[in-house]
């Protein structure tokens, strides 16, 4: 654990404040909801990522409708990729054009995508997944040839049923 050398008061109400430069990179907004809890003699403060707790199902719901597309299906949160068919790119970080996509709660597409650095030549739709009126990943189709109605068909549903499980 990194010792930031930050120390803080408890206000009269069990407040702290969380210093800008550690939510700056932990990429902590305001808002966002963080998890309390005890490790042996430490109370840790864990940035919650409702994406994260859907991750399994995810994977069941992208190996089910790869069966139907020759097309590769991603589930991200804000950060990483969670789900991917085939594990391609599994935990690669999203570029800045999908969080953004997410951020401003709006689907995208085109040709050539980024994740870790690495640009994929594939044709691709993102769609956000939304939970409570707060964007918290996306759904993603890789397609070789442009994203075809069936493929935007599959990436719609793994959406809502993705919303729906969290909601």
């Amino acid at each position: 654990m990194k010792n930031t050398g930050v120390i803080r008061k408890i206000d009269e109400l069990g407040r702290i404040v969380i210093p800008k430069e550690i939510r700056k990179n932990l990429n902590i907004r305001n808002g966002e909801d963080l998890q309390i809890f005890i490790e042996e003699d430490k109370i840790v403060l864990k940035k919650h990522q409702k994406m994260l707790s859907i991750k399994e199902n995810a994977k069941r719901y992208i190996d089910s409708f790869s069966k139907l597309s020759s097309s590769k299906f991603l589930v991200t949160d804000k950060e990483k990729v969670i789900a991917s068919s085939g594990n391609t790119i599994l935990d690669a970080k999203v570029d800045s054009l999908v969080i953004n996509l997410i951020n401003d709660r709006k689907s995208g597409s085109g040709k050539g995508i980024l994740f870790e650095n690495n640009e994929l030549d594939s044709y691709y739709l993102v769609l956000p997944v939304i939970v409570d009126a707060d964007a918290i990943g996306s759904v993603i189709v890789l397609s070789d040839k442009e994203v075809n109605e069936q493929d935007k068909l599959l990436v719609s549903v793994i959406k809502i049923l993705l919303e729906s499980l969290i909601y």
